[in-house]
Parts: C-alpha cells; sequence; structure tokens
C-alpha cells in the first residue's frame, strides 16, 4: 500500500468533524514550523516537500483534512477531535486564591499578560509555569508551553481559527483534560493562543468580545 492510499484509509476511518480552509492552512504553516536538529534539517526539508506535495495532489479532501487536524498542538494545547461531546457546560470555574500578579509572576517564573479592559482580576492563583486569574464569570488561563501538552482538548463541530490573533475558537461545550493530573472536565466555549512560549485560554466570553480582550492581553 502506498502513502497516499494509508493516507486515505486513515481518513475514511476517522470520526472528526469538518473543518474550514483557514484551520487546514494555519496547521500547515505550523508542521512547516516545527524545529528540528541540524543535522536532520536536509532530510526533514525532503520530507516535508514530498508531504506537502502529496496533500497539494490530493487537493485536501475531507479524509486528509482528517487526519491532519490531529495533528493540531496549540502552544500547550493539543486538540483532540471526537465524534460526540457534551451539549452543555457548567458555569466557568472561580479562581479562588488572592495572590497579587506579583507573587504570581514570582511563583510562575514569568510576568502575566491580563486583557486591560477586565481591570484587575478577583482571583489569583499560580504554579511553576502556569496562572490561573479570574474576573466574574470568565477565567484566564497562562501557562508556559513545554514539549509536552498540558491540556487535552476534545472537540466537536467546527474548530475555527481566528487570523486577526493567530488563535483558535473551540466554540462547543468539550472535554478539557489536565493531562499530568488526568483530571478531566467539560469546559465551555473558549479561546486559545500562544505569544512569546506562553499558551492562554480565555473561557467565559463569546467569540467576538474573547478576540477583543485577547487583543488588548498585555
Amino acid at each position: 500500500m502506498s502513502l497516499e492510499d494509508e493516507l486515505r484509509a486513515v481518513g475514511r476511518s476517522a470520526v472528526v468533524p469538518p473543518l474550514d480552509d483557514a484551520l487546514t492552512a494555519a496547521v500547515l504553516t505550523r508542521v512547516a514550523d516545527i524545529p528540528v536538529r541540524k543535522r536532520l534539517r536536509d532530510r526533514w526539508r525532503a520530507f516535508l516537500a514530498g508531504f506537502l506535495i502529496l496533500l497539494a495532489g490530493l487537493a485536501l479532501t475531507p479524509p486528509v483534512r482528517a487526519t491532519v487536524a490531529e495533528w493540531l498542538r496549540i502552544g500547550g494545547v493539543q486538540a483532540q477531535p471526537v465524534g460526540t461531546g457534551p451539549s452543555t457546560a457548567p458555569p466557568v470555574p472561580t479562581v479562588a486564591g488572592h495572590l497579587s500578579l506579583e507573587q504570581a509572576a514570582s511563583v510562575a517564573g514569568f510576568t502575566p499578560r491580563l486583557p486591560k479592559d477586565l481591570g484587575a482580576p478577583t482571583g489569583v492563583e499560580a504554579s511553576k509555569g502556569f496562572i490561573a486569574t479570574s474576573w466574574s464569570g470568565v477565567r484566564l488561563e497562562q501557562f508556559q508551553s513545554g514539549i509536552e501538552p498540558m491540556y487535552i482538548k476534545q472537540y466537536y463541530g467546527t474548530l475555527e481559527y481566528v487570523d486577526r490573533i493567530n488563535a483558535f475558537w473551540f466554540k462547543t461545550p468539550h472535554d478539557l483534560v489536565l493531562v499530568d493530573k488526568r483530571i478531566v472536565r467539560i469546559a465551555g466555549p473558549t479561546l486559545v493562543w500562544e505569544r512569546d512560549g506562553v499558551t492562554f485560554r480565555l473561557e467565559g466570553v463569546d467569540k467576538a468580545r474573547a478576540i477583543e480582550l485577547a487583543s488588548g492581553t498585555s
């Protein structure tokens, strides 16, 4: 069986939601940007060039889009498409801690960035490489992107790419898995993006407001 036949077979067996053109293009861009060691760079480029030619030949048919979707990694978040998911989500969890932003930065090892429009958060918690903040009904988590993902988002429906801020919008409720502790909760619609090696998860507002807040995060 050729590589093309194998890709088609995998695509036909996958149960995944539809993907738009912008999302597929963004995934392919991220694949092209994956760093490799210098001694493997030429081999990687040759493989990538051949693989992209193959994808072009397949014209990104639905089976191939299904396979591409399973590769999507947004900083410290792994997006995993599933066939079904929860229809509703509970209220956004409130951050109970009351650290100062300076204390949170000291614990986490980096300075948090917050949406200017929301003002000072009512709750702040931190651990190494991780800071959570909340306002009334809004939760923002930010964490350093590592080799392994911190979260797995098991989503269904359409995953939307937001070109304006290089982000991804999970528009339906979905299972959110905290990988190292194997904790699962149902999350509502969420915007996820990465900036300067830090991954952001913004939950509790609609898409337009999420993009507005993310654009004003500093």
